[in-house]
């Protein structure tokens, strides 16, 4: 009996080793998240006071920039007015991994739109999963241009929540995206190359993460 005892400790000892985490609270900006503190002709991103603030302009070109942000039609990044920031993340991207982030958002509107970015290898080659209050999009910019794009409606409990848990799990083969525990899109078959990521606000949204976690399992 002790040997089994001894056995299963071991084995949980080991399952709990194999997962390793990494949460960044915006003490500092010990990860290298861009910063943009001076007000630009799409926004600002700033790390203080032990959060990370995204804001973006409200200027929409709604025939092209939010058609663009949520839809996923063909056209440059350059033609967009979304603002993105960005870090790369202490993860093997290869691998099963989690990251879990704590974000309030300024609201759920029609033309205001918030995400999460991530395989980011620079400014023009990403993944993101964006949403605003009827939709949710997996979009892949690749060289500047959209070249797919995953949408569907989504129903929310509560349009007037705006403190929320955004959460990005991949097991390997599947791509899923939660916003307070409820799976609102999930994508398959994707390969992820690039540890970066980061968040993106379109229109005037002004998005405030309070920590980011990220887990390698």
């Amino acid at each position: 009996m002790k040997i089994k005892v001894t056995m299963l400790a071991l084995a949980l000892v080991s399952v709990s080793a194999s997962a390793q985490s990494f949460k960044d609270t915006f003490d500092a900006n010990s990860l290298g998240w861009t910063e943009s503190a001076f007000e630009s002709s799409k926004g600002t991103a700033v790390i203080d006071k032990g959060v990370l603030t995204i804001t973006s302009k409200g200027e929409n070109k709604l025939a092209g920039g939010l058609l663009t942000a949520m839809s996923g039609v063909a056209t440059k990044v350059g033609e967009n007015t979304f603002f993105e920031t960005h870090c790369y993340a202490p993860l093997d991207v290869q691998k099963p991994f989690e990251v879990i982030a704590n974000v309030n958002i300024d609201k759920l509107a029609s033309d205001r739109v918030c995400g999460f970015v991530f395989n980011y290898r620079d400014g023009g080659t990403f993944y993101a999963f964006t949403f605003n209050d009827e939709m949710v999009n997996f979009i892949r910019y690749v060289d500047n241009a959209v070249v797919g794009s995953i949408y569907q409606g989504v129903k929310w409990a509560d349009k007037k929540k705006l403190n929320q848990q955004w959460k990005l799990v991949s097991d390997g083969d599947v791509l899923h995206f939660y916003v307070d525990d409820m799976e609102i899109l999930k994508v398959k078959y994707m390969p992820l190359d690039y540890s970066g990521v980061g968040f993106y606000t379109f229109g005037k949204q002004k998005l405030v993460v309070d920590d980011i976690e990220f887990i390698q399992m």
